[in-house]
């Protein structure tokens, strides 16, 4: 007897005529066609898609990653044993290696002092690019800040309920000033409620890097002024190599 295909058992459904009895080999040549059928769609579904993100990798790449990548390409040579180490700086202060960072840093009349970028009067500045990648003292005061600051002030520098936003208050607080209150301190009475700021002057993992803090808080203050500028709420998006110069002030600080 000649078994019945898979169109004809459809057929014999669809025009009635009563339950017809479909055997076993029947059901298997039903489930295999559908198998495939159901296959072929994955396969085309999966090739297009592939398609598409292999497009989008090389027409899309985030500004984040072309950034990172020319830092990358300003690195020492590793088969030179006598190349200067990342972050190094010339006599001038200009950097060795040039990157994204340091280059918009020059164009804004910063001088490299000490490990840190400062303005015509010394003061710590940050240096934030278009992408969010900002220099070290930037970055080392969104980690030192986050660790000692925030309980009080708030994450980002947003403040709370019982500290101010530090991103206001650097809108009008000078470099000096906030430095002589974290140092000394400070008490505010503020409708018959007294805010007491405790004096940190002797807590090295504070006042060993104060510049970075208030660099980072500058920055955040900065995109409070002008979101075109500065740094926004969260982690930045990458971070220029440590200078020996911040290093050794950092270590010659906390000992």
């Amino acid at each position: 007897m000649r078994s019945r295909t898979a169109t004809e058992i459809s057929k014999k459904r669809i025009t009635g005529g009563g339950t017809p009895h479909v055997s076993i080999q029947e059901k298997r040549i039903l489930v295999n066609k559908l198998i495939k059928t159901l296959a072929v769609g994955v396969m085309t579904i999966g090739a297009a898609s592939a398609v598409a993100a292999n497009q989008q990798t090389k027409t899309d790449q985030s500004p984040a990653s072309k950034l990172m990548q020319v830092a990358d390409n300003a690195a020492p040579n590793p088969d030179d044993p006598n190349a200067p180490p990342p972050g190094s700086r010339k006599p001038d202060g200009d950097a060795v290696y040039p990157n994204p960072v340091s280059d918009l840093a020059k164009k804004d009349g910063y001088k490299f002092d000490d490990g840190r970028y400062r303005n015509k009067d010394g003061d710590p500045q940050p240096v934030v690019t278009k992408d969010y990648t900002v220099d070290w003292g930037t970055w080392n005061g969104f980690r030192r800040y986050h660790d000692a600051c925030h309980v009080c002030h708030g994450p980002n520098a947003l403040g709370s309920t019982f500290a101010p936003a530090l991103a206001e208050s650097l809108k009008t607080m000078d470099y000096n000033t906030f430095v002589a209150t974290v140092s000394g301190g400070r008490v505010v009475n503020r409708a018959g409620t007294e805010y007491v700021m405790p004096s940190f002057g002797s807590d090295k993992n504070i006042m060993c890097y104060i510049d970075d803090i208030y660099t980072y808080i500058k920055a955040r203050s900065l995109y409070a002024t002008d979101s075109k500028t500065g740094m926004p709420p969260g982690r930045p998006n990458g971070r220029e190599d440590v200078s020996p110069e911040a290093k050794k002030a950092a270590d010659d600080c906390t000992g």
